[in-house]
């Protein structure tokens, strides 16, 4: 049963958006590791403010850490900010155990740029930390690396067809499997998030294959499907309740060529009762076929021309919740349903 007055550890990237979001909510960081003047220099988290405001109404004791300053392997945590006190300190391992009941292990960061890190960093809370995980280990684990991907195409599920290659593929390798129709094929990532280097075959080389393969698992090769241009639908979950859904679109671009973040729009979106049918099956072959609990979870697809859904991306390792693009009562009432799922998953695990 959780304490009368639990307490909540949430992450931030670095220290300069915790010092930001605290200059936001009302208080200021002590003068611990990080330094107030930073403020200006990152935006404050809309997710952990409404997170901490919405829990600690409720009852909960909220800690900030900063994922840049956490020592993986021994589980410290530098620059800790206790909210309602005001302070900073550093928490070990132990004292994890002691004061902390759940962690929210999101925000992190750039997976791609520090995948080894965040790796390291799960896996020794699964080894070490005694309460509650958000998202669990075991998922958050099997999701770092995105072929995955292969075993929806194995039971048929509606996906994008993908070939893998290993981190040191060459540029002539790649075009050999694409058949040279280099403006008709994408190249991913299989480790950290997609988009990040999401490029057509046309913009690749050798000199960009050598420069990201440090930081890359391998890459993925999939034709690219123009209809993409009609929109890339997310449908998010927490536990296994649809939160919402945003829908990113491209109004007033050629659609010539493979979109780019340049004049895309990011818009909130109601799942039509075939997106919510796609989205539960996608979450639930995650969840039972490849028994991965998730607690918090983004289904990123496309629709072909008919409106038949097929799945870009089952993200369950840092899934962005657009909290940012929530007006206030959207905003405190998905803060509710992550605090809800929580207590929930402390009673009954």
């Amino acid at each position: 049963m959780p304490k009368e007055q639990p307490t909540v550890l949430l992450h931030l990237p670095h220290p300069a958006m915790l010092d930001a979001t605290a200059a936001r909510l009302g208080g200021l960081p002590g003068t611990g590791a990080g330094d107030p003047r930073r403020e200006c220099a990152a935006r404050p988290s809309r997710e952990v403010l409404h997170l901490t405001r919405v829990f600690q109404e409720r009852g909960w004791r909220c800690l900030w850490a900063p994922f840049s300053e956490v020592d993986p392997a021994r589980l410290l945590h530098r620059g800790v900010y206790d909210v309602a006190a005001g302070t900073r300190r550093e928490l070990t391992a132990s004292g994890l155990n002691t004061e902390v009941d759940v962690i929210v292990a999101r925000l992190l960061g750039s997976v791609e740029s520090r995948i080894t890190t965040v790796r390291a960093y799960f896996e020794t809370l699964r080894e070490r930390f005694t309460g509650t995980v958000v998202n669990d280990p075991a998922s958050v684990l099997y999701g770092l690396r995105k072929d995955y991907l292969f075993e929806y195409l194995k039971r048929d599920f509606r996906t994008i067809p993908t070939e893998a290659f290993e981190p040191s593929v060459t540029f002539r390798e790649l075009s050999r499997a694409c058949g040279g129709r280099l403006d008709d094929h994408i190249v991913k990532p299989v480790t950290g998030e997609l988009s990040n280097s999401f490029m057509a075959m046309s913009q690749v080389d050798d000199r960009v294959l050598r420069h990201k393969e440090p930081l890359v698992g391998g890459w993925l090769l999939q034709p690219f499907v123009p209809h993409v241009w009609d929109g890339e639908f997310q449908v998010f979950f927490v536990g296994d309740r649809i939160v919402h859904g945003m829908r990113k679109h491209y109004p007033g671009r050629d659609r010539s060529g493979v979109p780019t973040r340049a004049g895309r729009v990011v818009d909130p979106y109601t799942p039509t009762a075939v997106d919510t049918a796609f989205a539960r099956e996608a979450r639930a072959l995650w969840t039972e076929d490849l028994a991965k609990p998730t607690d918090l979870c983004r289904v990123d697809f496309l629709k072909e021309p008919d409106g038949t859904p097929v799945l870009l991306e089952f993200e369950a390792v840092n899934p962005g919740f657009s909290f940012g693009r929530l007006d206030e009562p959207a905003g405190r009432r998905l803060a509710g349903f992550f605090e809800d799922h929580i207590r929930a998953r402390m009673i009954h695990g």
